[in-house]
């Protein structure tokens, strides 16, 4: 967002820790002028609330940064939020990643709860109800349409987020006979389910293929989970942590197929990483995962048994490969930012 809109706007951001713009050009692949971008940051006391895992006192975080945006809101035409919902001083653009309420129901301990949402309120010095007055994008079909049923916020406008283009990567026939399964190492990506079908793959026909588990340590102990589980799968899975972007498309390029195991990915940013590198990946067939994968059959299941038949059962490789890379330029970094300026360039 920053990257579009800073040649031709005056820019600013307001961030809960600081940001770097050369580190975030060479890993996002973005050209942000740093000298069109003015940084601002919540102040020391609400600083420690970015090193918390992002599950963890999500809407305070946030409120601590809204905070601070209020009394800058006056000196800015337009306010954006790439993190889903924000109660703004003002109504802006808000991106939204998955289809949650504005208010979400306590499922347990409701007064502990609703004491917390009030306490973010007052952090905040407004309702973060508020946030239903923005317009509002959604990363994929699936979320948009769980928004809409909610109906607490604007008919969201549906943009695909930006992927970079990792390059096209070794000739399938040059490519190794490998799976990678890429995100963040927690429970939700379910990556012990696609250890057990690629080895199922492995014992009926795919011998000799290999599993690579490609990601960052988010949660330490789902990590120790899985390390334990791979080593009494064998010596066909290996871990690569914390990767650059270089290494990663290396790896991709080199790669046959993509396993990915959650269920409502909500849009999946690996899987159309792997798909842009020209690999085939086997998907849950749930969220955003069909409109990444053009709604291809023969890569999306919803069993571990559906998983390893459709893995054996491939069809003709290229012509596969041929209409998923055309149908990848959807949610080309291109197609985003340029998406992005209309939306702005339209705001009301």
């Amino acid at each position: 967002m920053v990257h579009a809109l800073a040649g031709g706007h005056e820019v600013a951001t307001l961030t809960a820790s600081a940001w770097s713009v050369a580190e975030t050009n060479a890993f996002y692949g973005t050209s942000i002028p740093a000298e069109r971008v003015i940084q601002h940051t919540v102040p020391a006391p609400w600083r420690w609330l970015s090193g918390l895992p992002e599950d963890r006192l999500a809407r305070l975080r946030m409120c601590s940064v809204l905070r601070d945006a209020r009394p800058l809101a006056s000196q800015h035409d337009l306010l954006i939020t790439a993190d889903n919902y924000a109660a703004f001083a003002k109504p802006g653009i808000q991106y939204i990643h998955f289809p949650a309420d504005l208010q979400p129901k306590p499922g347990r301990m409701k007064t502990i709860v609703n004491l917390y949402f009030a306490a973010c309120d007052r952090l905040l010095g407004a309702k973060w109800t508020d946030a239903s007055r923005n317009v509002t994008l959604a990363n994929s079909r699936w979320t948009a349409a769980g928004i809409e049923r909610l109906g607490e916020v604007s008919k969201p406008t549906v943009l695909y987020p930006p992927v970079l283009d990792p390059g096209e990567g070794l000739p399938w026939s040059e490519r190794d006979n490998t799976f990678l399964c890429i995100g963040r190492f927690h429970g939700s990506k379910r990556v012990e389910l696609a250890m057990d079908i690629v080895g199922r793959a492995r014992a009926a026909a795919l011998h000799g293929a290999r599993l690579i588990i490609v990601g960052s340590a988010v949660d330490h102990e789902y990590t120790s989970r899985i390390v334990r589980i791979a080593a009494n799968h064998g010596e066909w899975i290996d871990f690569c942590e914390d990767l650059s972007r270089d290494e990663l498309n290396r790896l991709m390029g080199r790669s046959r197929y993509g396993i990915q195991a959650m269920e409502n990915e909500h849009f999946g940013m690996a899987t159309a990483e792997m798909t842009r590198a020209g690999m085939l990946v086997f998907a849950h067939d749930s969220g955003g995962s069909p409109e990444v994968l053009n709604n291809e059959e023969t890569l999306l299941w919803s069993s571990e048994g559906e998983a390893v038949r459709k893995i054996l059962n491939m069809p003709d490789v290229e012509p596969l490969r041929t209409r998923l890379k055309a149908h990848a330029e959807s949610f080309s970094t291109e197609s985003f930012v340029t998406g992005f300026q209309d939306i702005v360039a339209n705001f009301r």
